[in-house]
């Protein structure tokens, strides 16, 4: 793909979009706002089928995100499981098909859930296995391992550290880590100084911290709630614009400070559309308070777009 653009900051502030149908006007919209990455949801783009990208629909989406100078990451589908051995085939397939998409769009870093540990071993090898095959594929794709709220942090941290490969990174979710330090008793702030080593991508929203427990116990049935049922009561991953909950966002940026790689402002935008520059100022002003970059050791690894023509 060929995009031409200004030359990126140290940190990229994106905003995380479905990439389908209204793709031109999610772009349209976020490079309006002043936005400097997209994050796109493989759920929302529609181009998967049996574990295999759709080519007419591919070619209609990369010619869709091309023109932009926006610094492209992936989210990888909801249905992805790497610790499903019995369909252990078609789960692999639908992950193949994300990295794909990502290397053909541009992107830097597909985003991976670690979910739940399992306590079956076979599982966690199954996992780690998968890891492991796509890294093999990826070549100078990151794979970031997100955090999600119904595990704590430490052990996304420890797969990473035991996978040891250069292009197995962690994503941090600020979000998912302040829910799961509500139900598992951890100090969020903590957990969020213990990451920063390894952390190369972010995402970024609001919530309350209080952990919605049909999250574990019925995810069907969680996924069917809607803002009436869970914003009045401020509970679970309620994805808000930053600064509309309780997190303590301006002390998680003082302990990634020095970070330089991609904030993701992963909120449900599309239900604020009369806040929209508001939520957006909010946002590039907690980015900016990022001190200058730190060493490569520590910095995040997202850098420049690999799209020919930007930085």
């Amino acid at each position: 793909m060929s995009n031409q653009g200004p030359a990126a900051p140290p940190v990229r502030l994106g905003l995380s979009i479905r990439g389908g149908d209204r793709r031109d006007e999610e772009l349209a919209l976020a490079r309006r706002l002043g936005y400097d990455a997209v994050e796109i949801s493989m759920d929302g783009t529609g181009l998967v089928f049996g574990g295999r990208l759709h080519p007419a629909l591919l070619r209609d989406a990369l010619d869709a995100f091309a023109p932009y100078p926006f610094s492209y990451s992936v989210h990888s589908p909801s249905s992805l499981d790497l610790r499903d051995r019995r369909n252990r085939d078609a789960q692999m397939d639908l992950a193949r098909a994300a990295l794909q998409f990502s290397r053909e769009v541009g992107a830097r870093v597909l985003v991976i859930h670690f979910e739940q540990q399992s306590r079956d071993r076979a599982d966690e090898a199954a996992f780690t296995d998968a890891i492991l095959r796509l890294s093999d594929e990826a070549g100078d794709v990151l794979l970031g391992v997100e955090n999600i709220e119904v595990e704590r942090v430490e052990p996304v941290l420890e797969r990473v550290r035991e996978i040891r490969r250069p292009n197995v990174v962690v994503t941090l979710d600020v979000g998912h880590a302040r829910l799961a330090a509500a139900q598992f008793g951890f100090d969020f702030l903590d957990a969020i100084r213990g990451a920063r080593p390894l952390v190369r991508h972010v995402h970024m929203n609001d919530n309350f911290g209080r952990y919605d427990p049909l999250r574990l116990e019925n995810f069907t049935l969680y996924r069917t709630q809607t803002p009436a049922d869970t914003f009045p009561l401020g509970k679970g991953d309620l994805h808000l614009p930053v600064g509309w909950g309780s997190i303590p966002l301006g002390q998680v940026l003082a302990l990634l400070d020095g970070y330089q790689g991609t904030v993701i402002h992963e909120y449900r935008y599309r239900l604020f559309e009369a806040s929209l520059a508001a939520d957006y100022a909010a946002a590039r002003r907690l980015v900016e308070s990022l001190g200058p970059p730190g060493s490569p050791e520590t910095q995040g690894a997202n850098g420049p777009s690999r799209i020919p023509g930007t930085r």
